[in-house]
């Protein structure tokens, strides 16, 4: 299907986990309704990585810094076809029609800066664990509370990430919680109602593994974006939501990845 422009999907990875890569770049290639660019971007290139990218006709490009750069090395290759840019991580995949969806809800709404959805959330064998709807007004919320909208859902309009000047390498767990927030400040965040991707919770996540340190980096983000009465209410409320939410994570560690 001829839409008049692409999408460019970035995967970085260690080149660590090639059962899931190929998971995830297949579930990338077999989107359909709108032409799609793969680029995997790992620091070190080996044959079994080179084949799993070629299976998929995607491009191998070398980073050697850590996610936030890779993700802008693969973004930095988008061409002026390209008119919307994602990422997602090489254990994680796409719902058959989430890029299709996505990019005709940003279409449809010129002012929009990104669209998100509703995310699955699986096993390393693809087990479904449940599924997260972003609550009513999430992306107000994500001043207060960090995950609302998951990344693996979100499809952003090129330009405005070009604005916003791309990812901030200086950050390793919440570089896409701040890209929100920086884009919420010059357009609005589209909510799809679908569920457009799956985000594997297992131990050796980057984010799960370092739980509590990617929430402190998280809030940090919270705190330096905040203005007006959100600057006010931020030291009030994030002792209460940090309480909760690691509380949350550690259940779901506990009922999901150790079988209690």
């Amino acid at each position: 299907m001829d839409t008049g422009f692409r999408i460019l999907v970035v995967v970085p990875t260690l080149g660590r986990r090639l059962d899931t890569l190929e998971r995830t770049l297949a579930s990338i290639s077999a989107q359909q309704g709108v032409g799609v660019d793969i680029v995997v971007v790992a620091p070190v290139a080996n044959e079994p990585l080179r084949a799993a990218a070629d299976l998929r006709g995607a491009r191998l490009v070398l980073e050697g810094g850590h996610i936030s750069a890779a993700v802008n090395r693969g973004f930095a290759l988008a061409g002026p076809a390209h008119r919307y840019v994602a990422w997602i991580g090489d254990d994680d995949y796409l719902h058959p029609g989430a890029l299709a969806r996505s990019a005709a809800t940003l279409e449809s709404r010129p002012g929009s800066v990104a669209a998100f959805g509703n995310c699955d959330y699986v096993d390393l064998s693809g087990q479904l664990l449940f599924n997260r709807r972003p609550p009513p007004g999430a992306a107000w919320w994500l001043q207060f509370v960090p995950g609302l909208i998951k990344q693996e859902t979100c499809l952003f309009r090129k330009d405005a990430v070009a604005a916003v000047g791309g990812l901030d390498v200086s950050l390793r767990y919440a570089m896409d919680l701040d890209l929100l927030l920086r884009l919420r400040r010059i357009g609005t965040l589209a909510r799809v109602d679908m569920t457009l991707a799956a985000f594997c919770w297992h131990p050796g996540s980057i984010t799960i593994a370092n739980r509590e340190v990617s929430f402190a980096e998280a809030q940090a983000v919270q705190r330096r974006s905040a203005n007006g009465i959100v600057r006010v209410l931020n030291p009030l409320a994030q002792p209460l939501f940090r309480h909760l939410l690691l509380a949350m994570s550690k259940r779901i560690n506990t009922r999901y990845l150790r079988g209690a």
